[in-house]
């Protein structure tokens, strides 16, 4: 449990920003859920197209995270 606290919290910190400090986890699942998106099947593929704001967004975290795991010189 405490290994997820601090996960959670390193997260909202270096990832979510500063406005995400005070939130509970419940929020910040909430918030990322409840992303507006709409899926499609064409091709035998299942795709989710998110609208642009939100993609934006989650563009923006992905970046932050991949920059977590690479070495830093």
């Amino acid at each position: 449990m405490n290994i997820a606290l601090n996960l959670n919290m390193t997260m909202k910190r270096l990832v979510l920003g500063e406005g995400w400090l005070k939130r509970r986890m419940k929020a910040v699942r909430y918030h990322v859920i409840t992303i507006a998106g709409r899926l499609v099947s064409h091709a035998r593929q299942l795709k989710m197209k998110v609208y642009e704001d939100s993609c934006i967004q989650l563009q923006e975290w992905r970046k932050k995270i991949y920059a977590l795991t690479s070495p830093q010189p």
